[in-house]
């Protein structure tokens, strides 16, 4: 049911890594920093950085609930599937969705070509290899950071990795609780920075474009506030959803209040402290649910805290006292 990775496929147990990921069905905030802390995430470049999240996103499986990207690092609260076959219509029709119609063609064509020379295995390889870098955690963010560095780095000339870090993830229980909770901190990063004072004013996130009316981000935060396992047991609508956790957003993170801080230039400071500590955590969530994870990594040390986030920090609620599992034993 869980296992460690760094870099792995569908059900590989790889114990490097040591980032916790469920084999079913499963949540996770994600988090990956620029390299230096540097601002150089602006608004054309947030732009084209979505735009690539979801032509990924049409590829994997993996799907964006809500985001928020900033100057010098993003958030993501991220479903990803259970892995499952898929067929060669569908493996064609995610293709199109990141190369293109044109390389997706080009690429089919070979294959045919290939089948036709009797070279079935080197097809059959090709096909494997896609079809396992979908509904996987590791290689969305390994195929996301790697094309939007290459690109960016033809853009303006840069050289080198543009991110600090590998991502940084922490499994999260499927519980309404939780995914509002850790979801509004994401969403309301931008007023806690001083960038808007109203969560819903800033642009390049998933509460923002929902409040100006997009589908898809309201039918993403709908699935934090209902995280039903299908379809078919959701009882809440996407705009009765969207009002829900626009509520809680503004009794979590009121508004931002200070008359002195500029609203037209980023803050030059250091990645949030608190979100350092949140990351510490391999997987949070009720008691029950990091029992059950709990069960799954007892070969390894680990610690259950109560009370884990510190009040003064911004991040004091029900969900925050939860327990969870101390990830820094780990390594």
């Amino acid at each position: 049911m869980i296992y460690y990775t760094s870099n792995t496929n569908n059900g590989e147990n790889e114990m490097n890594g040591k980032r916790l990921v469920l084999k079913e069905t499963a949540h996770y905030h994600c988090v990956s920093r620029i390299r230096g802390q540097d601002m150089l995430l602006k608004d054309d470049e947030k732009r084209r950085l979505w735009n690539l999240v979801k032509r990924v996103e049409g590829f994997s499986g993996v799907e964006v609930k809500t985001y928020c990207l900033m100057d010098n690092h993003f958030h993501m609260i991220l479903k990803v599937p259970k892995w499952r076959e898929v067929d060669d219509k569908e493996l064609v029709d995610r293709m199109r969705s990141l190369y293109g119609d044109q390389k997706t063609d080009m690429r089919v064509a070979s294959w045919d070509l290939w089948a036709k020379k009797g070279d079935t295995e080197k097809v059959n390889a090709e096909k494997t290899a896609l079809k396992k870098r979908m509904f996987n955690l590791s290689d969305f963010f390994k195929t996301m950071k790697e094309r939007f560095t290459k690109e960016f780095n033809h853009r303006t000339g840069c050289e080198g990795t543009l991110w600090s870090e590998r991502f940084q993830s922490v499994l999260l229980a499927p519980e309404k609780n939780v995914l509002t909770t850790v979801g509004t901190y994401a969403d309301s990063n931008p007023v806690r920075s001083g960038v808007v004072k109203k969560a819903e004013d800033y642009v390049f996130s998933g509460f923002g474009a929902a409040s100006r009316g997009d589908q898809s981000a309201r039918e993403g935060i709908r699935d934090l506030v209902n995280p039903a396992t299908s379809p078919h047991e959701r009882k809440t609508g996407v705009d009765e959803a969207f009002a829900e956790y626009k509520t809680i957003l503004h009794r979590k993170h009121p508004h931002n209040t200070t008359k002195n801080k500029s609203l037209t230039q980023p803050p030059t400071v250091e990645f949030d402290k608190s979100t350092v500590d949140y990351l510490a955590g391999a997987a949070i969530g009720s008691l029950k649910f990091i029992a059950k994870v709990a069960i799954f990594v007892v070969a390894a040390p680990f610690i259950l805290q109560s009370n884990a986030y510190n009040a003064g920090r911004g991040m004091a609620d029900e969900f925050y006292r939860a327990r969870r599992i101390n990830k820094r034993n780990f390594n």
